[in-house]
C-alpha cells in the first residue's frame, strides 16, 4: 500500500530552513508563530534561534506611547515602521490594589509605580510581572527620581532610586540577582565644595562610564545636568545647556550609550520673527560640554511659539521619539517625531493622535526591545 503524500511543505523543509525562514519575522510575528505548532515552538525557543533571528533580521525596538487622560497605550514598531493598532499588551494596572503609572523603561523590560511608591518590574512583551519589596523613607528623604540600566545582552538589571533635595539626598539601589533582593541605602557626594540646594525633577538615564561603573544623569529643576557615580557614590554637577531664559522645556534621554536632551529653543532677534524650534544637543561626556546634533526641519515644525508646551521623550538604540504636548487648559496639541540619529532624519507620527479619539492631554514615550527572554 502505497504512503500518503505529505501535502504540507513546511515539512519537506529542514528545522535549519524552517529555523531561517521564521527569523526573517518581525519579533511579533514569530513570538506569535511558535503557536502554530509544537515544530515551531521548539524551534523558536531554541538557543540557535535568538543567534539567528538577531543576525538575520535588524530587531528594533517599540515606542509605547501612554496618554494621561484617558488611560490608554498606544504601540509603534520600528521593525515595521507602522502602529499596532489591534494589539494589546499585558501592563500593570494596579500595584497592591493601588493605580499605578510607567516611570521608566530599560531594555525589554518597564518599572511602574503606584501612587503609594510601590514599584513592580514588567516585561510589556510577554507580560510577566515582579514586585519589588517596599522601603521606608524618612521625611526628608521625600520624592524620588528613579532611572534604570539593563546591560546589553544580560538579563539582569538594576534600579536606581534618588531621593531628597540636596544636601538632604540618598540614592537606593536593587538588584534581582542577588540572594536576598531588597533596596540598599547609599550615602551621596557632592565633588564641588559649595553649593546652593537643588532637586531632581524627573526621571534619569543610564550610561557606562570609563571605568565600566554605571553613571546616572539627571536634569535638575534649574536645567542644570547631574552625574551621579554608582560605584563611587559621587555627583558632579555640570553647566545648563543655555544660559538665560531662551530655552522653553527640554528632557533628557540615553541614546547608544549617549547622553540627549530634546529641548524647544527660541531663535530669530525681533519679536515679530521669534520662532521655537526643537533641537536636539549631545552631551560629550569626555569634553564635559554640549554639542548640537540636529534641528527638525522647518517643514515638520509646528507653531510652538504660541503654545506653552511641555516635551516628553525616549530613546533605544538610535532612535529617539519626542513628543511635543500642550499644556494650556482646553487646548489639544500634540506632535510626535522619531528622530534617527544614524541617518540624522526626522520623521513626523502625529497622526496617531487619531487613535485617541480626541482626548489627548499629554502623551509619555516609553521605549523597549521586545525580548521574550527578558527577565523581571
Amino acid at each position: 500500500m502505497k504512503k500518503r503524500r505529505d501535502r504540507n511543505p513546511w515539512n519537506m523543509l529542514s528545522d535549519e530552513m524552517v529555523e531561517t525562514v521564521l527569523a526573517l519575522l518581525p519579533t511579533l510575528d514569530f513570538y506569535r508563530s511558535q503557536f502554530v505548532c509544537k515544530r515551531w515552538s521548539s524551534i523558536i525557543n531554541s538557543p540557535t534561534f535568538q543567534t539567528a533571528s538577531h543576525e538575520i533580521f535588524n530587531r528594533r525596538p517599540w515606542f509605547l506611547i501612554f496618554n494621561k487622560l484617558p488611560a490608554s497605550v498606544l504601540v509603534y514598531d520600528m521593525e515595521i515602521c507602522d502602529w499596532r493598532t489591534r494589539l494589546e499588551l499585558l501592563l500593570p494596572t494596579q500595584i497592591r490594589k493601588k493605580p499605578c503609572i510607567p516611570v521608566v523603561s530599560s531594555g525589554g523590560l518597564m518599572c511602574f509605580q503606584s501612587v503609594a511608591n510601590s514599584y513592580v518590574v514588567c516585561n510589556p512583551f510577554t507580560g510577566s510581572v515582579r514586585s519589588l519589596p517596599r522601603f521606608r523613607l524618612s521625611k526628608k528623604f521625600r520624592g524620588g527620581w528613579i532611572a534604570m540600566h539593563v546591560p546589553q545582552g544580560s538579563n539582569s538589571y538594576k534600579l536606581f532610586l534618588v531621593c531628597g533635595t540636596w544636601p538632604d539626598m540618598v540614592m537606593k539601589v536593587f538588584s534581582p540577582g542577588e540572594k536576598r533582593a531588597m533596596w540598599k541605602s547609599l550615602s551621596l557626594k557632592l565633588l564641588t565644595k559649595e553649593h546652593e540646594p537643588w532637586s531632581i525633577w524627573d526621571r534619569g538615564v543610564t550610561v557606562i562610564g570609563n571605568e565600566q561603573q554605571i553613571l546616572l544623569y539627571y536634569l535638575t529643576l534649574d536645567g542644570n545636568l547631574v552625574c551621579i557615580d554608582t560605584e563611587k557614590c559621587t555627583i558632579a554637577i555640570y553647566s545648563r545647556l543655555l544660559e538665560g531664559d531662551n530655552f522653553f522645556t527640554m528632557d533628557l534621554v540615553e541614546c547608544g550609550g549617549r547622553v540627549f536632551v530634546a529641548v524647544l529653543m527660541e531663535t530669530g532677534g525681533m519679536s515679530s520673527s521669534m520662532k521655537r524650534m526643537l533641537h536636539v544637543w549631545e552631551f560629550d561626556i569626555e569634553l564635559a560640554a554640549w554639542k548640537q546634533t540636529s534641528v527638525l526641519p522647518a517643514n515638520l515644525s509646528k507653531d510652538y511659539y504660541n503654545n506653552e508646551a511641555l516635551i516628553t521623550c525616549s530613546g533605544h538604540g538610535e532612535y529617539i521619539m519626542i513628543c511635543v504636548n500642550s499644556i494650556i487648559e482646553d487646548t489639544s496639541f500634540n506632535h510626535v517625531v522619531i528622530y534617527n540619529l544614524k541617518e540624522n532624519t526626522w520623521t513626523d507620527l502625529s497622526p496617531c493622535s487619531g487613535d485617541c479619539n480626541g482626548d489627548v492631554k499629554v502623551l509619555l514615550p516609553y521605549s523597549f526591545k521586545p525580548d521574550i527572554k527578558a527577565r523581571v
